[in-house]
């Protein structure tokens, strides 16, 4: 079965057998050294010559004894700097013996005595002071957490966590200084970037192994334990081919400078091993959780109280924007965005300076921003810019986890709706309170553009199309009149639901 894991070997996770381990890695040092030579001794061979190529002047040799070099020198840098953390929980179990942590776990199925459940994760030292950034996971539930460091030293650390963002910080007290690892710039990635990654897999320590950036930007739901209700959402993850395997987690995605761009975090994997899709959380978010942790001991996330959606390129003419992230429901109320006087349809394109180019930038700038600061934001109204002040609010963690999944796109005029005007019985079924002014949505053809809008449903109630309001039927008619295929009409209603908030769509009429 497919599935996305995360990867700690051990406590509370899936345990992986380790047949076949030699194959993969035969068919991991053949690939690598394949493309490698494809990719940097071109002149070595070429598939589309068959006529012999002169190499004596060695270039080809020397380009790749270059990267071997270099991969090398990584190696060198940052593997002092990356740890094993071995997590440790007491469980119940019919003997005093230390469970394995690759033993299945259906071999203790009536654990009864108090038994010592050892998890292996990975880490990597930010400060000589001892301070070690992990995953969440890899130390979640545990009541003792030991460090190994490179040369074989261990340390009983203290942790302080954060489950949303699956990032944890383990502190250990050393006398002597601790080698660190330098952080990266992860904004500036891009696909086909080589990606290292360094860990403990399966308990081998210092394991390293090289890939590229495969992708980014990846969004990922994923559930903490099999028999857990608690899900992370992860927004923006790094994608590798670099190989990750359980005992990864944790531990450091690194570029050819030697720097972490990553941390190591999940896997795809149908039978428990790499596939080749890794998935890392990019250093500069990890920044932020770094500093909060240390600073507070926890992390404080901000919040603008508006649903946000991507603007495509059908709705870009509707808008009067290329890009940035509009707002489809009305802001909540209380909000810091209701405060400041954002609205529904409103098309946000910077905060502080920062681009946002999309509905992920606006979170994630959002959700950086530390709760009661001032941030200044340029949006567009109507094809109008203008910019204003807000205040922003703080998120508890939950309601950041399930902010996730904005509703679906549209809502449309003429095509296939009947409306009716929208009487003081008809208000009150929706339970829709005095003042409510606009018209009933009787039926939508089933065959019609409009029956394509998830939230546009009988019973609905039309408020505006476009820029003027329908109180009437007849304002509704007038309002649709000129539109013909091909125009973008945006329509702000009040779904039929036991709280109704404004909604926008906006419609491509066939």
């Amino acid at each position: 079965m497919r599935q996305i894991q995360l990867g700690l070997s051990g406590l509370n996770f899936r345990f992986f057998k380790q047949d076949g381990r030699t194959h993969c890695f035969v068919k991991r040092v053949f690939t690598l050294t394949l493309s490698g030579l494809i990719c940097f001794g071109g002149t070595l061979f070429s598939p589309l010559k068959a006529e012999p190529v002169d190499d004596s002047n060695g270039k080809s040799k020397a380009i790749l004894a270059t990267l071997q070099e270099a991969f090398s020198a990584v190696a060198d840098e940052l593997e002092p700097a990356v740890v094993t953390v071995f997590s440790s929980k007491t469980t119940k179990s019919s003997t005093g013996d230390e469970e394995e942590a690759d033993a299945p776990k259906s071999v203790f199925p009536f654990n009864r005595a108090p038994r010592r459940a050892i998890g292996t994760g990975s880490g990597v030292i930010i400060r000589k002071d001892g301070w070690i950034l992990t995953n969440d996971h890899v130390v979640s539930g545990a009541d003792r957490v030991t460090v190994k460091l490179h040369d074989g030293r261990e340390f009983v650390g203290t942790v302080r966590r954060d489950f949303l963002s699956d990032l944890a910080l383990v502190k250990v007290e050393t006398p002597v200084p601790l080698p660190v690892a330098r952080l990266g710039d992860s904004d500036k990635l891009k696909i086909g970037h080589w990606a290292v990654a360094i860990g403990s897999p399966y308990r081998y320590e210092g394991s390293f192994s090289v890939g590229v950036v495969s992708s980014l930007f990846r969004q990922h739901t994923i559930r903490e334990n099999e028999r857990s209700a608690k899900v992370r959402i992860y927004p923006s993850m790094i994608q590798t081919d670099a190989a990750i395997n359980p005992g990864n987690s944790g531990g450091p995605l690194c570029n050819l400078d030697g720097e972490v761009i990553g941390v190591n975090t999940a896997i795809e994997s149908e039978g428990g091993g790499s596939i080749g899709i890794g998935f890392a959380i990019p250093i500069n978010s990890a920044k932020f959780v770094v500093e909060q942790l240390m600073l507070y001991g926890k992390v404080r996330y901000g919040k603008l109280g508006v649903n946000p959606r991507d603007v495509t390129p059908q709705q870009a003419k509707a808008l009067g924007v290329s890009e940035g992230a509009w707002i489809d429901l009305e802001p909540k109320r209380g909000s810091a965005g209701e405060k400041a006087g954002l609205k529904i349809g409103d098309v946000i394109t910077s905060i502080n300076g920062k681009t946002v180019r999309n509905e992920l930038d606006l979170r994630m700038i959002v959700l950086h921003t530390l709760p009661d600061s001032l941030v200044d934001i340029a949006y567009v109204r109507s094809g109008k810019k203008s910019t204003l002040r807000a205040k922003i609010d703080s998120a508890e963690p939950l309601e950041v986890e399930s902010s996730k999944t904005p509703p679906k796109s549209s809502g449309k005029p003429k095509l296939g709706i009947d409306i009716a005007a929208l009487t003081d019985k008809l208000a009150g079924i929706n339970g829709l309170g005095a003042g409510v002014s606009g018209v009933y949505v009787k039926m939508i053809d089933s065959s019609s553009s409009a029956s394509e809008v998830d939230d546009l449903v009988e019973g609905s109630v039309i408020l505006q199309i476009n820029d003027t309001l329908t109180p009437t039927p007849l304002a509704f008619r007038n309002a649709i009149s000129n539109f013909k295929s091909g125009d973008q009409v945006k329509i702000i209603f009040l779904p039929p639901t036991t709280s109704p908030a404004k909604t926008m769509r906006i419609l491509q009429i066939d």
